[in-house]
């Protein structure tokens, strides 16, 4: 395995973890919308990962998904913080500095993983090693 292929790997593998986390904590608070939606994503790259073709499909789903959601993150904290802030003490602290953060670097997760480049590189090495 070079490093793009553990590279590429590891973004994909934390961002969906991270969203089974986020979901794990929302469920405790009564939300299933969040891990249902995150175990859905990781039975879709599960099933996908023999075809290539469904694989590359669901990739780019998941980059454009996490793209979304972080452009409507940072544009909510923006306005949040500029416009009228929230009254609410939990929107506040996850759209605040730290929230904001953790939207840009999924923001930048989301758009390495639809460069088609990377995920060539990572499918290209994953079925060589398949095969050895």
């Amino acid at each position: 395995m070079n490093r793009t292929m553990n590279t590429y790997f590891f973004v994909l593998s934390l961002s969906i973890l991270a969203f089974i986390g986020k979901g794990i904590m929302y469920l405790f608070i009564s939300s299933y919308v969040p891990i249902i939606l995150s175990l859905v994503v990781l039975g879709v790259f599960l099933i996908s990962r023999r075809k290539i073709k469904l694989l590359i499909i669901s990739i780019k789903f998941w980059a454009i998904s996490l793209i979304v959601w972080s452009v409507l993150r940072i544009f909510i904290g923006v306005m949040n913080y500029f416009v009228k802030p929230f009254t609410e003490n939990h929107l506040d602290q996850q759209l605040g500095i730290i929230g904001m953060v953790i939207s840009i670097i999924f923001l930048w997760a989301g758009f390495y993983l639809l460069k088609k480049k990377h995920r060539n590189n990572w499918l290209q090495q994953s079925t060589v090693v398949k095969t050895k």
